[in-house]
């Protein structure tokens, strides 16, 4: 099978949820491209931009959206893990991607991650922005804690 570019970039997310002591288990989720499942309780959505310098814009599709605001209203733990070229990981959990998205929306979606000299990542969505920034060292701590 041939790699494609995708494999790449959701590899760099994946491999590091791997390495982390409390990983089980990784399966895919869905049929959906980039739904993954982590030790059986944890859905984690990966998205990549392949630019190496800030600013990353992420789009998400209505199905996207779909998807992610599916698994959220049936309890679930849900990441969205956002890979920014070579440089970091943002992940988001569910309270974070509420705040800048809009989960009953059926319209594509933005994400826009900055991230300023030795800083860490400033989110901003369609719906808004996070208030607080995300640290380069949360992931992928963020998916197990």
């Amino acid at each position: 099978m041939q790699i494609q570019e995708q494999d790449i970039f959701h590899g760099a997310a994946l491999t590091q949820i791997v390495e982390h002591k409390s990983f089980k288990a990784l399966n895919r989720a869905t049929a959906k491209y980039g739904h993954y499942l982590v030790n059986t309780d944890r859905h984690v959505f990966v998205k990549y931009r392949k630019p190496n310098r800030s600013p990353w814009q992420h789009t998400l599709s209505e199905d996207d959206i779909a998807g992610i605001s599916a698994e959220i209203t049936n309890g679930h733990a849900v990441f969205l893990c956002l890979v920014c070229g070579t440089t970091t990981v943002c992940a988001l959990n569910s309270t974070e991607i509420g705040t800048i998205l809009d989960l009953g929306g059926s319209r594509q979606q933005w994400i826009r991650i900055e991230i300023p000299k030795g800083g860490s990542c400033h989110v901003s969505g369609s719906k808004g922005k996070l208030k607080r920034t995300v640290p380069h060292n949360s992931f992928p701590e963020k998916i197990f804690a």
